[in-house]
């Protein structure tokens, strides 16, 4: 009888033991950390640019050309398409969709795109205040990391690297997933 009892309470231990573990509603620091670095989805600050130019071909060409995108090209985040008279045209690489945000908008004449100009990581975290059972704020800390291709000068002498600063985030809890507001 002792024997049976045993593994039975064994059994509930455990199975008490796993659901509370595997309980997906518990914001902790390695949980929020891992969402703000999410390699999926592209952080830091970003620019929005034209994706194409209908007016660089023709007789009064005006604005870009494949030219002036040059150091995109080169870096392989865009490749650059002139067609017939009807102006020039970037497609993004794979390299270059991963640090697009969202979708190009626009009409068929004037297409937009936003993306990373410089990347941003979070290294550490910092506070996680809980408003409710599925509200929290985030406090961490961030540094830019990298310039991309679609930076450029002014960027690159007004935003610098690895220099630490605060920032802070909400998280929503919705259908038992956290995420960020």
């Amino acid at each position: 009888m002792i024997k049976h009892s045993s593994k039975i309470l064994f059994i509930i231990t455990s199975c008490i033991t796993l659901i509370s573990c595997s309980n997906s509603s518990t914001l902790y620091e390695e949980l929020a950390l891992s969402m703000l670095n999410d390699p999926q989805k592209p952080s830091g600050y970003a620019v929005s640019m034209v994706s194409n130019n209908p007016r660089a071909r023709g007789e009064n060409a005006s604005g870009w050309t494949c030219k002036d995108k040059q150091i995109l090209i080169d870096a392989g985040v865009v490749t650059c398409k002139e067609s017939g008279r009807s102006g020039v045209y970037l497609d993004f690489s794979d390299e270059g969709k991963k640090l697009m945000i969202g979708e190009p908008w626009g009409d068929t004449t004037l297409r937009n795109v936003r993306v990373i100009a410089v990347k941003q990581i979070a290294q550490q975290i910092t506070a996680i205040k809980m408003a409710d059972d599925s509200h929290a704020t985030v406090s961490f800390d961030r540094i830019y990391s990298e310039h991309t291709p679609f930076s450029n000068h002014v960027l690159q002498k007004l935003i610098q690297l690895n220099t630490p600063q605060k920032a802070q985030t909400n998280f929503t809890l919705i259908d038992n997933e956290w995420v960020i507001q």
